[in-house]
């Protein structure tokens, strides 16, 4: 038997802390008593808890609010009529029009709807003449803003998609964008959440549009090629590349709707961000014939004062093989000549023809490796073709994310219970690996660690055995989880699998939380994972809840709600 209940553990204590907060404490130690009444029974206040503060505008996230009504002694009241109703289209599904016998309460679990945008829902709570408000925000949209390059007088566009948390296209979401501050474009993005904004190029050396939509707002700076004469403001020392997503779909005949964002980044001595290095991307002489274009052409993109240059790559009507397409960013911090390539960056990416169904199979079973001092975790994946025939011999690839982590300590002896303190977004907000600091002086290491959390070695996927990663009669490939023991219940992860036949790529991922051992949380002995990793405070001193702060990535739009360091 194997415990797997480590969301479940986490909501019930998140819960208790929400509650706390905005309940207060009940005066003395007496157990409440129920006032019974005849008719409609009258509260003379309400107390309004909320289970958490904020929600995910993806899958079936809510927050669950529960109200008590009382009389004048503190006693609860049974039978009291009590409303609850969410605005800014959020939804409630509530248990009852009164409050119940025996507890005097009635609950509310409040939804997103169908409105995925970014916002603070308040919920009021009425009985009576009495009134009371809580707040709930929406939290995961995103905007993802990618220009092309600007001549003065010339045509020049910027690409936004709006996603979601878990990065589907959020469509027919109002955008309004303004170039220098000045009239407002406004319109809807489209069935991929995109929406392209076109605009003649000023003869200033740069331009600032701002976008909003879903809540969020990204400003973008333009550098305006043939007015900028402004030197890099450094040394190059770390130059990369980024495609995203790494498998887009071929486009029909004269379509674009199909894109993928391309952003380089550039930074010297310390992690500074060089601006105004000269970027020209291309598809390093696209030796498969892939086609295709990049919406920067051959002219130079600057880097913004975060050090990124932005292009995107539209595909043609022709599919590529696995990661057989190559993007590359030639550069220099001086002018050079188009068709040279003083250094380069590169990225792989698959242009697929048409879709392969992937399913993941898995028990949430958890395997412990006691030399290797591992837990492990095994998951299935077939691939099948498009009349669900099981597909042989196909190469299987998997890849993991680590959204999210807590902070926190299981108390015990067993049966051993967990107490998260806080809830942690990747501090790692654009995910390349590169430990930023922003234009702004904002930093990605808010908790000050030198290092970015989750780390991602602390979760691996490996083939189950030699040349499992490759489909069997079956069209069933085999891997493992693998991660250490001491960062269990720790970590919130989302795998994803691939396989590409004959040109045409298919994806499937999957959620959740690092599990833990049953037989561990049942012993006498302190399990390995007793303690979060990511408490970041001396071993002899208390864990103890740290502030956060939301920070974004102003060249991608893209937040996180990141934790702070712990006094």
């Amino acid at each position: 038997m194997n415990f797997q209940g480590n969301q479940q553990m986490k909501a019930i204590v998140a819960a208790v802390a929400v509650g706390a907060v905005l309940a207060g404490c009940s005066a003395g130690g007496e157990p409440q008593k129920t006032t019974t009444t005849t008719g409609t029974a009258k509260a003379a206040d309400l107390v309004v808890t909320v289970d958490k503060a904020s929600i995910a505008d993806a899958g079936s996230d809510s927050a669950t609010v529960t109200v008590t009504a009382v009389d004048s002694s503190r006693n609860i009241v049974a039978g009291a009529p009590v409303t609850i109703v969410p605005d800014r289209n959020g939804v409630v599904t509530v248990s009852g029009t009164t409050t119940a016998t025996g507890t005097g309460q009635i609950t509310g679990v409040i939804g997103i709807g169908a409105d995925k945008s970014n916002r603070t829902i308040d919920v009021v709570v009425t009985s009576g003449s009495i009134t009371k408000t809580v707040q709930i925000a929406v939290t995961g949209a995103q905007l993802q803003a990618t220009p092309s390059s600007a001549a003065p007088g010339a045509t020049a566009t910027v690409q936004y998609v709006v996603t979601d948390k878990t990065g589907a296209a959020i469509t027919d979401a109002p955008i309004s964008v303004a170039l220098n501050g000045g009239t407002t474009t406004s319109g809807t993005t489209d069935a991929n959440g995109a929406y392209t904004y076109s605009y003649t190029a000023p003869s200033s050396p740069t331009a600032s549009i701002s976008a909003t939509a879903a809540g969020v707002t990204a400003t973008t700076t333009v550098t305006i090629a043939t007015t900028n004469t402004s030197p890099a403001s450094g040394t190059v020392t770390s130059a990369s590349l980024a495609a995203n997503p790494a498998t887009v779909n071929v486009n029909t005949a004269s379509s674009t709707t199909n894109q993928v964002a391309v952003r380089g980044l550039f930074l010297g001595a310390g992690n500074a961000p060089i601006s105004n290095v000269r970027v020209r991307f291309d598809l390093n002489g696209d030796p498969n014939l892939i086609g295709g274009t990049l919406t920067s052409g051959t002219n130079p993109v600057y880097t913004d004062g975060n050090g990124v240059a932005l292009t995107s790559y539209v595909p043609g009507t022709r599919g590529s093989g696995n990661q057989q397409l190559t993007i590359r960013a030639c550069w220099s911090e001086v002018d050079f000549a188009a068709g040279t390539c003083p250094n380069a960056a590169t990225a792989n990416i698959t242009v697929a023809q048409s879709g392969v169904s992937i399913s993941i199979f898995h028990s949430n079973a958890v395997v412990a490796d006691a030399t290797k001092l591992t837990y492990t975790q095994p998951f299935t994946v077939q691939v099948v073709d498009a009349v669900g025939q099981p597909i042989q011999g196909v190469l299987v690839t998997g890849s993991v994310d680590l959204p999210r982590y807590y902070r926190g300590y299981w108390v015990g002896p067993a049966p051993w219970s967990q107490v998260v303190l806080n809830v942690c977004d990747n501090e790692d907000i654009n995910r390349n690996g590169v430990l930023e600091t922003y234009s702004s002086g904002v930093t990605e290491d808010q908790n000050n660690s030198g290092k970015l959390e989750p780390y991602a070695a602390d979760v691996a996927i490996t083939s189950l055995s030699t040349g499992s990663n490759t489909t069997d009669a079956f069209g069933l490939a085999y891997f493992n989880m693998q991660y250490g023991q001491n960062v269990a219940g720790w970590d919130d992860y989302t795998l994803t699998f691939s396989a590409l036949v004959s040109g045409t790529e298919g994806k499937a991922s999957t959620t959740g939380t690092l599990g833990v051992l049953a037989s561990a949380i049942t012993s006498a002995t302190t399990p390995p994972f007793y303690l979060s990793p990511y408490n970041l405070n001396p071993a002899s001193a208390n864990p103890a809840a740290v502030g956060t702060a939301t920070v974004t990535d102003p060249s991608t739009g893209k937040s996180g709600v990141l934790c702070k360091a712990q006094p």
